[in-house]
């Protein structure tokens, strides 16, 4: 006898929405016509044509992101059995981050972003915290009786301690690998700072400062071997930018003087590896454009 999937039945299906969102979705089938004498005929349930299969999604419509996560076998007779299919919200830790050897596609993936407040020392400003950083200046002019500096005028830059906003964003779901690997991938990210505007925010302004992953699976696709990857990416965001400022110091007053030019008297490094993380990564994230 022929094995024959009946899925769909509409008295058994359920779905879960939660704020407008459908973040669950239950199917059920039954899978006539097996053979066999062990546990091993419930392979042949999950493998049967019409079964949909882990991480497949859902449909285009208001399940787009739902993917199966879990697949339930239950024999009802020896050549019989019900599978339960469900579908799970891709950002509940599952979504899946695309393969390394593609190109950037049009689905988009889901984060998660913290913010917090940190105290920086700087002598550099922003006027209402817009525009170009510039340096501070400031100035004293010394009385008659002073006996070192007796009515000069000296000028240097000032430092302050500023609370600014620490922005950390992280990424996580399943990423294939054919060729490389999550050391390789991981290789080029740690440490890098974003080479064009990402997420809303100017280049070198985001840095990956961890890149985690777990094996989770090897398959076959096509003749070649797939190694699935549960990964987690961290980013995290400088307003001012990841390059190193330096900045000349006079060694009469172990501070910089005023008047310092760009490029001469102080300078930002572009110290940090680049890397256009849409591109490497693989994929847009759900918010502002990346280019």
């Amino acid at each position: 006898m022929a094995v024959k999937v009946f899925i769909d039945k509409i008295e058994t299906l359920e779905m879960r929405e939660k704020w407008g969102v459908v973040e669950n979705v239950v199917r059920r089938a039954l899978v006539k016509g097996l053979s066999g004498t062990d546990f091993k005929v419930m392979y042949s349930a999950l493998e049967a044509a019409g079964i949909p299969k882990k991480g497949q999604y859902l449909d285009d419509d208001k399940g787009v992101n739902l993917y199966v996560t879990d697949r339930n076998v239950r024999m009802i007779d020896k050549d019989c059995a019900e599978v339960t299919i469900i579908y799970n919200h891709f950002a509940d830790k599952g979504q899946r981050l695309f393969v390394d050897w593609g190109f950037v596609t049009n689905r988009n993936v889901s984060g998660k972003m913290e913010v917090s407040v940190v105290q920086k020392t700087t002598n550099m400003y922003r006027e209402g915290g817009f525009g170009e950083q510039k340096l501070i200046d400031l100035e004293h002019t010394y009385p008659a009786s002073d006996p070192d500096y007796g009515g000069k005028t000296i000028k240097q830059t000032g430092e302050m301690n500023v609370s600014i906003p620490q922005r950390t964003f992280s990424i996580q779901g399943c990423k294939e690998f054919r060729q490389s690997g999550p050391w390789d991938m991981a290789e080029r990210l740690i440490g890098s700072v974003n080479s064009v505007e990402w997420l809303g925010q100017p280049k070198h302004t985001w840095m990956c400062t961890e890149v985690t992953w777990e094996y989770r699976d090897t398959q076959r696709s096509g003749g070649t071997q797939v190694s699935l990857y549960f990964m987690t990416f961290t980013f995290q965001h400088s307003e001012d930018t990841w390059n190193p400022t330096v900045v000349f110091i006079d060694d009469r007053t172990n501070r910089p003087p005023e008047n310092l030019i760009e490029g001469e008297g102080y300078k930002y490094v572009r110290y940090h590896k680049e890397v256009n993380f849409k591109n490497e990564l693989g994929f847009r994230v759900i918010g502002p454009e990346q280019k």
